[in-house]
């Protein structure tokens, strides 16, 4: 078990991948949010959070993700840790720029990005397949799994990362737009499927509305592409299929060591938007 001091240096650790000392006006920030949320009586006991307006507007398909600099000749476990990162990070900004997300209280939304954190870490891995070089990342895994490690567990890493891979591909195959992106987020950001969460029924209310948000995007955008919609919403279940501790081992160990993410998770969230988007420099997926 972990020490309060292990996670912090943790933190810190990841917290040093991200730019210091260089602004943006970063376009996931909390700033300038469109629409309000109200609570509003259920046909129950139990009231529930009404969102005015669209649970996502136009300033939620920016993703803005910067590599770090100067990328090495040879890829390593420090570059892929930082890079990574600066996914994480990013993908958890993202998730508090949503009124509706903040709407849910921090207990409520710390233990949704704890559920989630590895599905919308994966998506985003997607979505910045090229700015990464995803592909040279799983190759440099590939290349860099130890001879020692134990067969059975040598098989577990090497089926995780083909996972990863025909994922990733899937995905850049779709040629999926940021708009799409963001609402795939918001559906696996806002699932009430995980044992535990508390306010289960709000958080269904604003899946439900994300879905049909996404729908109506795409019946307006992709009028001719009939089966647009569920080629993408089939493409999530393959996100439950991605082990949570794979991908800290892959992606994070080399930085952090075995502190595990869900235990970073709440620091992330309560940094300041102003002291995040300070750190980030990017430009939009």
């Amino acid at each position: 078990m972990h020490t309060n001091g292990d996670v912090s240096r943790a933190f810190d650790t990841l917290a040093k991948a991200l730019n210091p000392g260089e602004s943006t006006a970063c376009q996931s920030s909390v700033e300038g949010m469109e629409g309000s949320v109200h609570l509003i009586a259920g046909d129950s006991s139990i009231s529930y959070i009404e969102k005015e307006g669209p649970l996502l507007s136009d300033s939620h398909v920016a993703f803005r993700l910067t590599m770090p600099s100067p990328m090495p000749e040879y890829l390593n476990v420090h570059y892929i840790g930082e890079s990574a990162s600066r996914l994480l990070f990013l993908s958890m900004h993202w998730a508090l720029s949503i009124p509706s997300f903040q709407a849910l209280g921090q207990e409520n939304s710390i233990s949704l990005v704890k559920a989630y954190w590895n599905e919308l870490f994966t998506l985003g891995l997607a979505q910045c397949w090229q700015v990464m070089n995803v592909a040279a990342i799983l190759a440099t895994f590939v290349n860099c799994l130890h001879s020692s490690l134990q067969q059975e567990r040598r098989k577990l890493l090497m089926e995780h990362i083909f996972k990863l891979q025909e994922f990733c591909n899937s995905m850049v195959r779709l040629c999926i737009d940021g708009y799409e992106y963001a609402y795939l987020k918001a559906i696996v950001l806002f699932s009430p499927d995980h044992p535990g969460l508390e306010n289960m029924g709000q958080i269904e209310k604003f899946q439900e509305k994300a879905y049909v948000e996404f729908q109506d995007y795409i019946t307006k955008t992709y009028p001719d592409d009939t089966y647009r919609l569920s080629r993408l919403l089939l493409r999530l279940p393959a996100l439950r299929l991605m082990n949570a501790t794979i991908t800290e081992e892959l992606f994070f160990k080399g930085l952090i060591g075995n502190v595990r993410i869900d235990s970073v998770i709440p620091h992330i969230l309560k940094m300041e938007p102003a002291d995040y988007n300070s750190q980030i420099i990017g430009h939009s997926i």
